[in-house]
């Protein structure tokens, strides 16, 4: 077997890397130790950290690749902060342990399918590009609200340690173009310069007070993640990428995957509101588009149900045991309560025609409707409740209600287009549809002939 000198890794990448400047105008290359040296196993982290550097060497490694600075600065030229504790600690052991650690950044931030951006895009499931540039993907997503979206990235990255997503911006407004940058390159102007209507960017790569501001101002939503999550999907293509180059060496991913943890005193900002319906006369007949039919739940088709869930109120979360609490441990239960609409073989939109108790009388409800948000803006929504009111009257209720929350307001705009009206209560008093009916009034502004 032929051994592998550390240089090698370095020329390798190099040659591929043509669109660095070699020549001076990179901050890969080694950052310590010595490129003769024969490599016994990589490791591949997000940062060299103390931490890190710690674990690579208990698994065996002695070429360390990091994404980020070893030294704390970008160049790690900085001579101030080599020569503090943190970095003479770090350098001894490097020199105890005979590691080299070697940067790629530069080289893989835009390597194609396989770098920073393009692996976080494909990990988000964005699908091709619709426009890009040298550090930025612009992506045409299902219409949806903004708040719809963040829920989705945030459970996208809950798998790589990452716990809150943040959003700056009306959780109402619709959008439809996301731009996603590269790691801590995420220039807001250059994002909607691209025709972003909503920015993804990463804590590193924005300040509140400069980019925040901008593009509130601006009228546009921005969701924010951690710079390090933002970059693993890529660092792992990384150590695919380099184990299939170098197949003579064990080459392990190491570190974390998010920068913190979250201690929350409280999860969001959501506040649960009901609507009314006082008579279920003169129901309009269900109207669908060519090629969806409608029906009510077979005793064997919870999957359906679940699974219009997961792509619509939920990510995926939803499974059996959801099913079993919210509706077939009830005394009640009939399959086709549950109504179902089907294009071909797929579900696409569900909701029940359910039943409640408020104040000792007893009501017709409308309970967890959900559209898949690829099938949105096709009537689906209305489709479907209207479904489940002809399947409550036929149950024998004469009036209905539903339940939903203050930033659905596409959701809202169509319930009251089918009858429903507000139902303030304690949770939500009068006030707070005050505030509701006015974010509405803005919501049609913007949305104009889209409803």
């Amino acid at each position: 077997m032929m051994s592998l000198k550390a240089r090698e890794v370095h020329e390798h990448l190099r040659s591929v890397g043509t669109w660095v400047d070699w020549e001076g105008g990179t901050c890969d290359g080694f950052k310590y130790g010595d490129p003769e040296t024969e490599v016994r196993g990589i490791a591949v982290g997000w940062q060299s950290l103390q931490s890190a550097l710690e674990e690579a060497h208990a698994k065996g490694c002695n070429l360390f690749i990091t994404h980020e600075p070893t030294f704390y600065s970008h160049m790690d030229d900085n001579e101030g902060l080599k020569a503090s504790q943190p970095a003479q600690r770090k350098m001894a052991f490097l020199e105890r342990t005979g590691m080299v650690v070697y940067r790629c950044h530069d080289v893989w931030d835009i390597f194609p399918e396989l770098g920073i951006v393009d692996s976080w895009s494909a990990f988000l499931d964005l699908g091709k590009p619709i426009a890009r540039s040298k550090y930025y993907n612009l992506h045409r997503v299902p219409p949806t609200t903004v708040w719809e979206l963040t829920q989705r990235i945030a459970f996208r990255l809950a798998p790589l340690g990452e716990q809150a997503v943040q959003l700056m911006g009306k959780k109402w407004q619709m959008v439809h173009r996301l731009a996603v940058g590269t790691g801590a390159i995420t220039q807001v102007r250059e994002m909607v310069n691209l025709g972003a209507d909503v920015v993804l960017t990463t804590d590193d790569g924005t300040a509140l007070w400069r980019d925040g501001a901008w593009i509130a101002d601006l009228g546009l939503p921005m969701i924010r993640v951690n710079h390090m999550t933002a970059e693993i999907p890529g660092l792992r293509n990384l150590v695919n990428y380099l184990s299939q180059r170098f197949p003579s060496v064990p080459v392990h991913f190491v570190g974390p995957s998010c920068s913190y943890e979250i201690y929350a005193t409280e999860r969001y900002h959501e506040t649960p509101v009901r609507m009314r319906r006082d008579d279920l006369q003169d129901l309009a007949p269900v109207s669908l588009p060519e090629g969806y039919s409608w029906r009510p739940m077979k005793a064997d088709e919870a999957w359906a149900y679940i699974e219009v869930m997961n792509k619509s109120n939920y990510s995926g979360e939803c499974g059996q045991a959801w099913f079993e609490q919210t509706f077939s441990r009830d005394p009640e239960y009939d399959p086709s309560y549950l109504q179902i609409i089907w294009k071909g073989e797929r579900p696409v939109a569900a909701a029940a025609a359910w039943h409640a108790e408020v104040e000792g009388e007893r009501w017709g409800l409308v309970h967890w409707v959900g559209v898949s948000y690829d099938e949105r803006r096709k009537g689906l929504g209305k489709a479907i409740v209207l479904a489940t009111l002809h399947r409550l009257k036929g149950r024998g209720f004469n009036r209905a209600m539903l339940g939903t929350q203050d930033w659905r307001l596409p959701a809202i705009a169509t319930y009251m287009r089918m009858g429903f009206r507000p139902w303030p209560n304690e949770t939500a008093p009068q006030e707070v549809w005050d505030r509701i009916l006015a974010n509405l009034k803005a919501w049609r502004e913007n949305n104009a002939g889209q409803e």
